[in-house]
């Protein structure tokens, strides 16, 4: 996850550069310091069984050890800590199984002047409504109150804290650095001051261009997807549902959607979420982990069901169900299926279309022959979700065109509120 804007204080020789490259980014300001503990990988993990090869990564101990401190106390001073022990608590029991299934599973270490890798991670929550995360040198990682009020589920946290986690295990850092180097010292100067300080004068906008491009290519996309797919095995190793990180692309890739202007991203203003992530995330999980990919174990969201209420005339009342609101009452017209058949076909299938990212835009009402039927356009394929008879129109009192309707909107305003409650804007 990447950048938003920062203030910058006085830093040594070389600290401008590094405070730049150092971060994902994020909205900072002035804040006490935060002491969370340091986690080696010694969790125990699920017996899980996972070979995967994820080749090797070249790093160099002394420049970890060179850079980390001064990155830390960095951010220490200019971030606000966000101060819930719970939080703080959920976070590190997290990311202390996430440390421990990258160290297990890879990939290789290669140091380059000796030593071996610390492995040693830090989990610091920051006190901003911005949705981000970030790692730094020395396996710091950063995520704040925005990220994990996003987050569903452990499953989602566990999603993004592999992501970065695996950043730091590939050393995507020191590749950075390596590519920053042919910037001279004035040109990164200027580049933070336009970018990071919000500088808003007429001859800045050349380097504005000029940071934005630099910046886009601090993790490349080959290092994003690297990172996605390296967290999806920490995830998995680690005990958590991978789906997990297919449900936060999803909603952010929603999120940006909704929010088209950059300015008002954040985290997503140059680098915008792509549903290609998802998707080969969701590969990764059926083909190669041999899992379902079910959403719905890992956030939120409404499902659907029925509730059947026996009346005295020995009749019962049949109702589809989303959420805890009633779609429509389903109406007993003598014949096969039964309401009872009929609503229990229509639950499973909206929970199909739910399970693969329904939406309320993918909704749609049509009529065929004598009835209408609600279904869904979710990826370009029309499945039937809710089908409205003449005879439930008429058991409630209503003509069929403006009963089917009024069950259409029903189902469109339970999506959407669904989707604001839940973050799936």
């Amino acid at each position: 996850m990447r950048r938003a804007d920062h203030r910058l204080p006085r830093l040594t020789k070389g600290g401008w550069a590094l405070a730049a490259l150092a971060c994902l980014a994020l909205s900072l300001a002035p804040a006490e310091d935060i002491t969370p503990q340091a986690l080696k990988p010694t969790a125990k993990l699920p017996d899980i069984e996972l070979k995967v090869d994820l080749g090797q990564s070249r790093y160099s101990e002394a420049e970890e050890s060179k850079y980390a401190k001064e990155v830390a106390d960095f951010f220490a001073k200019e971030l606000k800590p966000y101060r819930d022990p719970d939080r703080q608590k959920q976070v590190e029991a997290i990311g202390w199984r996430v440390i421990t299934a990258a160290a297990a599973v890879g990939p290789k270490q290669v140091p380059i002047e000796g030593g071996e890798p610390s492995f040693q991670f830090t989990f610091h929550l920051v006190d901003s409504d911005d949705i981000n995360a970030f790692s730094t040198w020395g396996g710091h990682i950063y995520l704040t109150r925005g990220i994990l009020d996003f987050c569903q589920s452990d499953d989602e946290i566990a999603g993004v804290v592999a992501h970065e986690c695996a950043h730091n295990t590939h050393h995507h850092l020191r590749q950075q650095v390596r590519r920053m180097q042919r910037y001279q010292q004035q040109q990164i100067l200027a580049m933070l001051a336009a970018s990071f300080m919000g500088v808003n004068v007429m001859h800045a906008a050349a380097i504005v261009q000029y940071v934005y491009l630099a910046l886009q290519n601090g993790h490349t996309i080959d290092e994003e997807e690297q990172a996605d797919k390296a967290g999806c095995y920490y995830a998995y190793r680690a005990g958590y549902n991978p789906v997990g990180m297919v449900t936060t692309f999803e909603r952010l890739q929603r999120l940006y959607r909704q929010r088209p202007n950059p300015a008002e991203l954040g985290a997503f203003q140059d680098h915008p979420w792509s549903d290609e992530r998802a998707e080969y995330l969701e590969k990764q999980i059926r083909d190669t982990l041999k899992l379902p990919v079910d959403r719905r174990a890992v956030t939120r969201g409404i499902t659907a069901g029925l509730r059947v209420t026996p009346l005295s005339d020995g009749t019962s009342r049949v109702e589809l169900l989303l959420g805890d609101e009633t779609l429509l009452e389903l109406a007993d017209a003598g014949d096969s299926p039964t309401p009872e058949d009929r609503a229990a076909d229509c639950a499973l299938a909206i929970n199909r279309a739910l399970n693969r990212g329904l939406s309320a835009f993918d909704l749609q009402l049509d009529k065929t022959g004598d009835h209408y039927v609600v279904l869904s356009l979710n990826r370009m394929q029309p499945v039937d979700l809710v089908e409205v008879r003449e005879a439930d129109a008429r058991a409630a009192g209503s003509r069929l065109d403006d009963f089917a309707h009024l069950v259409y909107r029903r189902f469109k305003a339970r999506c959407r509120q669904d989707e604001a409650v839940n973050g799936a804007l």
